[in-house]
C-alpha cells in the first residue's frame, strides 16, 4: 500500500508511536497531544477510523456495516461535538418480523404513538412486560461501574434469572441484541448486556448525516499532518523499536498498540484469546423505501439469512438521492461463513418479506467483515480500567483487553495515554 505520508516530513524518532488510527488510536493521539508529547500515529489503511469508515457510491452513503452511535455514551459526549456530527436519530424501536408478520415494538415512554402496537406484539407474557419495565428502571438508576463490576453470567442465564419466559427471550431478546454484538445466540457476558441496555434507554441511537467516518474525521482534525502517516503497516514491534512493512525503522520510548485483538496477537505472538464475529452487510437502492419510519426490522423467526434490516435514508436523507431509498440489510451467524449464493438467499428472504418488489432493489455493495467484533464471553473485563504495558515500553488500547464499542474505544485509548504518561512520570522519560 502506498505510504500516503510521502512527501510530508515525518519524524523519525519521537517519544510515543501509536499503531492504528482507529477511534481508540485517535483518543490516545488527542490526550497526548493535550498533554504536549511527541508522538507519530501511523495507520496501515488509507484513512483513520479503523471500523469506522464509509464510502459514498453513485451518490449514497455507504458505512462499513451497519454502525450506530449511541448518544448516551458518556466518553462520546465527551470527546464529540454532536451539533457538528448533524447527528440524525432512529426512532426508539424496533419492528419485528414473527411468524409471517411485521410487530412493532418501542419504548411506551418515549415513543407513546406504538403503545398500542407494543402491547398488542407476540413477543412474551404480560409478566414478561413488567419484568422489561422493572429491568429498565433499575439499569438506568444503577451507575457504570455498578453494572460493569458487578456479578458476570452468560447473558440467557441473567435474563432467566431475571424471571423473563423463553417465548421473550427467543423472540426479543435473541433476535434484537443478537444484531449488536454479532452472536446469534447473545451468548455473551450480562455486565456487557445490562451496559448496553442502559443505553438504548438513556439516549438515541443515531447516525451522523453525512457517514459514520465523519466521527473519526472530527476527533483526527485536530492532528497535524505531520504527525498522521497512512498507508504504512508494521511488521514488527519491539521495545524502542517499530518496523514498517517497508523495512523503515522508527523509534519511540514508548509504542501504544491501537489495532484490532488479531493484530495485537500477531504484533506480540500472543495466542488468541477470543474468537471473532463477522458480518455481511449489504446495501441496496430502491425507489421506493420499505417502511414508512425510520425503524430497525428485526427477524424473529429464527430463519433465513437476515438479522436485521434498515433503511438510513429514512433516518438521514442525506444517504440516497433524491428519488432513491437506501436499504441496509445485515446477515450474521452461520450464514456469515460463506458468501456462496449470499445475494439470493437475502433476496428470496427480502421477497418474502416485502414482495416482488424487492427482486427490483438494486445491489449497490456487499461488505464483508471477518472481525467486525470479538467474542464477549462473561467475565468481561472491566473496560474503565486501562490495560497497562503488555511489555516494557509497549501499552495496548481498543478491544485487546478492553470492550469493542465507541464508547470503549474512546475511553481505551485516554486510559492509555493516561498510563503512559503515569509511566513516563514514574522514569522520567517522555
Amino acid at each position: 500500500m502506498k505510504d500516503h505520508g510521502e512527501g510530508e516530513m515525518h519524524p523519525k524518532t519521537v517519544d510515543v508511536i501509536i499503531v492504528g488510527a482507529g477511534l481508540a488510536g485517535l483518543s490516545c493521539a488527542r490526550r497526548l497531544r493535550t498533554q504536549g508529547v511527541d508522538y507519530l500515529l501511523i495507520e496501515a489503511s488509507d484513512r483513520v477510523g479503523g471500523r469506522v469508515k464509509t464510502d459514498v457510491v453513485k451518490g449514497f452513503i455507504l458505512n462499513h456495516g451497519f454502525q450506530v452511535l449511541q448518544t448516551a455514551y458518556p466518553e462520546a459526549q465527551r470527546f464529540l461535538d454532536y451539533a457538528a456530527l448533524d447527528l440524525k436519530a432512529f426512532a426508539p424501536g424496533a419492528v419485528f418480523r414473527i411468524s409471517g408478520r411485521f410487530h412493532t415494538v418501542a419504548d411506551p415512554l418515549r415513543a407513546p404513538r406504538y403503545v398500542i402496537q407494543t402491547l398488542a406484539a407476540p413477543i412474551g407474557t404480560w409478566g414478561d412486560r413488567l419484568r422489561m419495565a422493572r429491568l429498565n428502571r433499575r439499569l438506568t438508576r444503577a451507575g457504570p461501574q455498578e453494572i460493569l463490576r458487578g456479578p458476570d453470567i452468560q447473558t440467557p442465564d441473567f435474563l432467566r434469572a431475571e424471571g423473563f419466559s423463553e417465548l421473550m427471550i427467543e423472540r426479543f431478546f435473541m433476535p434484537f441484541f443478537s444484531g449488536v454484538c454479532l452472536d446469534p445466540q447473545i451468548k455473551v457476558s450480562s455486565r456487557v448486556f445490562q451496559y448496553i441496555f442502559r443505553m438504548f434507554a438513556m439516549g438515541d441511537v443515531s447516525i451522523p448525516a453525512r457517514g459514520m467516518e465523519e466521527i473519526p474525521k472530527q476527533i483526527a482534525g485536530a492532528i497535524e499532518p505531520d504527525r498522521l502517516r497512512t498507508g504504512v503497516r508494521v511488521r514488527a514491534l519491539k521495545q524502542g523499536t517499530v518496523t514498517l512493512e517497508s523495512g523503515e525503522e522508527l523509534s519511540c520510548r514508548k509504542a501504544v498498540l491501537a489495532v484490532e485483538a488479531p493484530e495485537v496477537e500477531r504484533l506480540l505472538g500472543f495466542a488468541p484469546r477470543t474468537g471473532s464475529r463477522g458480518e455481511h452487510c449489504l446495501y441496496f437502492s430502491a425507489e421506493e423505501p420499505p417502511l414508512r419510519e425510520p425503524l430497525l426490522v428485526v427477524n424473529a423467526e429464527g430463519r433465513g439469512p437476515i438479522n436485521n434490516l434498515c433503511v438510513p435514508s429514512l433516518v438521514a436523507s442525506a444517504y440516497a438521492p433524491a428519488g432513491r431509498s437506501l436499504i441496509s440489510v445485515t446477515v450474521i451467524g452461520e450464514h456469515f461463513v460463506s458468501k456462496s449464493n449470499l445475494e439470493e438467499a437475502v433476496r428470496d428472504q427480502l421477497s418474502d418479506w416485502f414482495g416482488k418488489v424487492a427482486n427490483r432493489w438494486e445491489l449497490l455493495r456487499v461488505y464483508s467483515i471477518r472481525h467486525a467484533l470479538p467474542d464477549q464471553p462473561a467475565p468481561a473485563p472491566d473496560p474503565t480500567v486501562a490495560v497497562g504495558e503488555l511489555r516494557p515500553g509497549i501499552f495496548v488500547c481498543g478491544e485487546y483487553g478492553s470492550l469493542p464499542s465507541i464508547q470503549w474505544a474512546l475511553t481505551s485509548g485516554r486510559l492509555a495515554a493516561e498510563a503512559v504518561l503515569a509511566a513516563a512520570a514514574r522514569r522520567r522519560d517522555v
